[in-house]
């Protein structure tokens, strides 16, 4: 398997990164990763852990999962996390020194799963306060539109508004992504999603179609959806939410809080610590020795 990147990002794709926040880097995983992560990704769905949530679970058709914080019960994901080029690549578009990782996630639409994800951004109910905050979306499948290509707003990263998340279906019954509760004060800052569907004219909407191994990097203020898997195929992926050495720790009293179960022995605002050895955020680039 691979264990750098195929190539150096170049300038031109940081500056594009740096303008859109979001771009799609081209066969960054071999097929030699693949059929790990894969493997991986399935050995996750037959064994659901704490964080495991089917989405709208018990309707049909279909399966619709996310997961989060697979690495620490997971020599799979332990050596995705920890070895894999999608660090290195993040670190290179967030001209970051380092890069810590907030967390890894599945997200599956199994064939025939209608359900869509919603219009939002990342960063609002994530453990993490830019700058140098992305998510690496890692394609395990070959992604169409029909089977839940996502779709990226241009530009939004940049608007200096903030959405606050409600997540697709039962998500944040689930306690380990409930936060506030409907009667709870919305935090200063945060507002309701524009029904962006509703015009799309309006908005720079790109959509983003992906082969197995290519990654979706994008700034985790960055306004996106997918719709549902009308397909027969499947459409998995992994996920890296990553941090460089400007980004903070993060409380957040949002609806959908994805936050870690257990004590992080750090304070809101205070930079993640440069240890590789840390449980819950530990840095993953540069490489430990």
């Amino acid at each position: 398997m691979n264990l750098h990147p195929p190539r150096p990002i170049t300038e031109a794709e940081i500056e594009q990164f740096a303008r859109d926040g979001v771009i799609i880097i081209k066969n960054v995983f071999d097929r030699a990763w693949l059929d790990y992560m894969r493997a991986a990704v399935d050995e996750v769905l037959a064994n659901p852990g704490q964080y495991t949530i089917d989405i709208d679970k018990g309707k049909k058709p279909g399966r619709y999962v996310f997961d989060t914080w697979l690495w620490p019960v997971n020599d799979k994901f332990r050596e995705i996390v920890f070895e894999s080029p999608a660090a290195a690549v993040g670190a290179q578009l967030m001209r970051a020194r380092q890069v810590t990782l907030v967390f890894d996630f599945i997200s599956v639409k199994e064939p025939n799963t209608p359900k869509p994800t919603l219009w939002h951004q990342d960063g609002p109910g994530n453990p993490v306060e830019g700058p140098q905050s992305i998510s690496a979306w890692i394609a395990l499948d070959k992604v169409t539109r029909e089977s839940g290509a996502m779709r990226m707003i241009r530009g939004s990263h940049r608007w200096g508004r903030r959405f606050e998340p409600k997540g697709s279906g039962d998500a944040a019954i689930n306690p380990n992504y409930a936060g506030r509760d409907k009667q709870g004060t919305r935090p200063v800052g945060l507002e309701d999603m524009p029904n962006i569907d509703a015009d799309p004219s309006r908005y720079d909407i790109v959509e983003l179609p992906c082969e197995a191994g290519d990654v979706v990097f994008f700034d985790m203020l960055t306004c996106h959806a997918s719709p549902g898997n009308t397909t027969d195929s499947r459409r998995r992926a992994i996920g890296l939410r990553l941090a460089g050495e400007q980004a903070t720790y993060a409380v957040r009293n949002t609806f959908l809080s994805i936050h870690p179960n257990i004590e992080v022995g750090l304070k809101d605002g205070e930079h993640f610590p440069a240890r590789a050895d840390h449980h819950i955020f530990p840095m993953i680039w540069p490489r430990a020795a």
